[in-house]
Parts: structure tokens; sequence; C-alpha cells
């Protein structure tokens, strides 16, 4: 019988990032992390007022004025949060560890309730034969080392290495799958380079050396984990979009190559081949001179390969062409139609990435690490629950998954962005992506009717 099945050992389950969901963000120690300080510091101004310009995918709207200061109470109610995931039947959850809640001054001193708090919820999730997925660090920088550079800063691999140890040292125990970062093209090209992102920077000069530094980071702490033989895997996590050219000829299809090189490549070709995408050197000389001094002696003094590769997939887009852009082609945009949601999603643009990323990486174990369809806000418990493109998007995508499966793809789990209503980067409340809806106010929760569709498939490992 044709089927979409995932295997018995397919990990599957719901993710969340540490400043989008705890809330809490000034108690029992934490200090304020970079997210909270932006969102604090611009709440409510249009984007033409920050620092880095009109930040085009929010259409004149102004940036949020909710802060995450409450999420969605995961910080107060883990155990309530990891009972429903029990109850769904998935056997994995990835979430972070906020860095300024474990070491609230950046360097220096842990907080023991920090260390205590993440202690419990691994512990619970175990309990309930949850596997752990831990990202290190997913964007929320203690703003006290963003005051000293953040990533630009020489002295961030460092910083990095030593939050790191901590981390393995206190849970690697339990914590068998590793994660050093979350997206660090929007951290460091958005931030750094284009200036949409926190901290709102547009030195590209300076973006590339805050990559550099991001890598060297990773490489420290990827080194570290294997010499202390923990037994478990570390990788990284890095969006990704299938680009396809405007035109089918040989001039826009080299801007494809070179857009998915500097959007993904940058990051995945250098964590497991220990080196930069060549043909954007040979290519793009503005590139190649803004790179810092002694960058692939760096690389090589530290490089060491990583497990697995984490993918964060949301869309598909296209390019063509462009002799006047530093990557001499336009900037990639969505080309698919999803009315009312904020990400144009194309379910097979998934089965074209994991076909990528399994030829060029040589069929390295990969975790579909965040996938998530994004509906407005519309303040109503009921019409929300009622969330059958919600449905929808699970099916399609869940059934690339089973596709790439029979072909031989080394697909190791899938990870549902998110497992309840958060706070989302800059749009604050304004977008519902759970499937737990949640009263930011009240702190309320309810199944939405996609939690008892996805509660279907954890449980049959099976996709209709």
């Amino acid at each position: 019988m044709f089927g979409f099945k995932l295997g018995e050992d397919f990990l599957i389950g719901t993710s969340n990032a540490a400043f989008q969901c705890e809330g809490a963000w000034d108690r029992d120690g934490k200090s304020p992390s970079v997210m909270d300080y932006y969102a604090e510091k611009y709440a409510g101004f249009v984007p033409e007022q920050l620092p880095g310009g009109p930040i085009t995918k929010r259409e004149g709207k102004p940036y949020t004025s909710e802060v995450p200061d409450r999420g969605c109470f995961f910080y107060d109610h883990y155990e309530e949060y990891i009972e429903d995931m029990a109850k769904t039947g998935q056997n994995t959850y990835r979430f972070s560890i906020a860095w300024p809640r474990v070491i609230p001054t950046g360097v220096g001193e842990v907080n023991p309730k920090g260390i205590e708090f993440y202690n419990k919820v691994i512990n619970k999730l175990l309990e309930n034969n949850i596997t752990p997925f831990v990202d290190i660090l997913h964007w929320d920088l203690p703003q006290c080392l963003m005051e000293k550079g953040g990533y630009a800063n020489p002295e961030f691999p460092d910083w990095y290495e030593a939050f790191a140890k901590v981390c393995f040292e206190s849970f690697g125990d339990r914590v068998k799958l590793w994660s050093t970062f979350n997206e660090c093209d929007i951290a460091v090209a958005r931030g750094y380079g284009a200036g949409t992102f926190p901290p709102f920077q547009t030195d590209f000069e300076n973006s590339l050396v805050a990559a550099q530094n991001c890598l060297i980071a990773h490489f420290r702490a990827v080194r570290l984990y294997k010499s202390l033989n923990q037994g478990g895997k570390i990788g990284a996590v890095n969006c990704i979009t299938p680009i396809t050219p405007v035109h089918l000829n040989e001039e826009d299809l080299g801007a494809v190559e070179r857009q998915m090189e500097w959007r993904f490549g940058w990051w995945t070709e250098a964590m497991l081949e220990g080196h930069y995408p060549q043909r954007l050197f040979r290519e793009c000389p503005e590139i190649k001179a803004a790179m810092p001094e002694g960058y692939q002696e760096q690389l090589d003094k530290y490089f060491v390969p990583m497990d697995f590769i984490g993918i964060n997939y949301y869309s598909a887009s296209r390019t063509q062409y462009n002799p006047n852009n530093r990557l001499l082609s336009n900037y990639v945009s969505s080309f698919y139609s999803a009315p009312g949601q904020q990400f144009t999603p194309y379910p097979p643009g998934l089965l074209d990435v994991l076909q990528y990323v399994s030829q060029r990486y040589h069929n390295i174990p990969i975790y579909i690490t965040e996938n998530g369809c994004a509906l407005p806000n519309v303040y109503d418990k009921e019409k929300e629950c009622d969330d059958p493109e919600r449905i929808t998007y699970i099916r399609e995508h869940l059934r690339m998954c089973a596709r790439a499966l029979r072909m031989g793809i080394n697909l190791k789990g899938y990870y549902y962005w998110n497992d309840a209503d958060s706070y989302e980067e800059l749009d604050g409340y304004r977008i519902r992506f759970g499937l737990t809806w949640v009263n930011h106010e009240t702190g309320e929760r309810v199944w939405k009717k996609s939690r008892y569709y996805f509660s279907e498939i954890c449980k049959t490992r099976m996709v209709d």
C-alpha cells in the first residue's frame, strides 16, 4: 500500500526558543538579552526609525509594542507544557538555553537558579520519554556582551566556549543532541550587515568579522564537546531557502548559486568542510576584499566537523542576475501565494532542500529543526483553535519527509515550530505559530485542532 510512513526511530516533536517562550525575563537572576533590550527600546517604532533603515518585510508596520516578558509562560508552567507534549505522543522537544539566565554577566559567575531551571526541564522531559534537543544559543546573547561588540568582539569565541562548557558539564549527562547556534545568518548577516535585526547595524566588513568569530566559536564548542566523551551528537542549525531562477539562462542560474552559497553554504560549508564557498570569492571580489585578515588560517587552526546539520525551512524564493549588486543577483523574493500567512509556504521546497543538502554534503544526518505555519492573531480563541490551514501545512510538509525517507535521505527528525503561541522576533504576539493556543494575558492554554492532528501522526507514525 502506498503511504507516507515515518520510521519508529524517527524523532518527531515541537520546538521553541528561550527568549520567545519562557517569560520571566528579569526573574531569578536573569539579565536582559539583546532581544529583550531592543524589543523594549524600539517598541512601537516604525521601521524607518530603526538604525538599519526600512525593514521591507514589515511593509510599514511598526516594530511591535509588545515585549517578551511573558512569552507563553513556559518558565512558570513548563511541567504542564511537557505533560501536553507527552499526551501528544511526541518523542522529542527542541529548546534553547538562555545565556543571560545561566551567566547573567555574560562571563564569570554561574547563576544556580538558571541551572536549576534547565535541570528541571530536562528531567521532566526524560521522565516522559521525550528526547531533549538543545540549542546553546538562539539569538539571545546577553546585552552586556552586545555592548562590548557582541559577535564582532574578538573575545566572543572565548565567551561562547566558556558558556558552552557550563552547558555541557551541567546537562551533558542527559542531553545527547546539541546545536551550537540557531541561524547565524539571521543574527549576523541581518543583524550586523543588513540592519534588519538586533543590533540593527549596517557594517558589511564588521558582519564578516562577526561571522568568522561565530564559526571559530562553533568549532571550539564542537571540539570541546567531543573531548568530553559524553556520548551524544553535536551540530548547528542553519536556515535554508530553495532558490530558483527567474529565467532559465546561465546568468540567472549563476545568481541562484551565489545566493544559495551566501545564505546557506557560507555557514554550512565552513562548518562541514572548513572553508567558505570559493565561488563567492571568485565571482564576488567585494566579498573577498572585505574578509578579515588571516581568516583561512584561523579556520584551519580550529576546524572540526560536526555530526549533523539542522535546517530551518519555511518558504521558497527566486532571484535573477543583477550586475550592480554585491552578489551579482537580486535579493531573493518569495513568489508563492498564501493569503494571511506571514511566510509563504511551498511544501515541495522542503524535499528540494533535503535533496540538495543530502547530495551536497554526502548524506549527512539531517534534522528539520524548524518548519511552521504563521497565522495572524485575530484575538478569537475559537477561530484560532480551528486551524485547517495549519493542519494542511503539517500534512504536506510531513509527506515530503516521508518521501525523503523513502529516497534514502538521512533524515533523522522533524520539529514543528512552535509548540505553543509565543513571542515572535519583531512581531511580538501579532502572529501565531503554535499547536497550543495561548492567552498572553492570562496564560490560558488550549489545544488547537492542529495539535490533535499532529498527535495522531506522532502516535501512528503515518501521515495521511
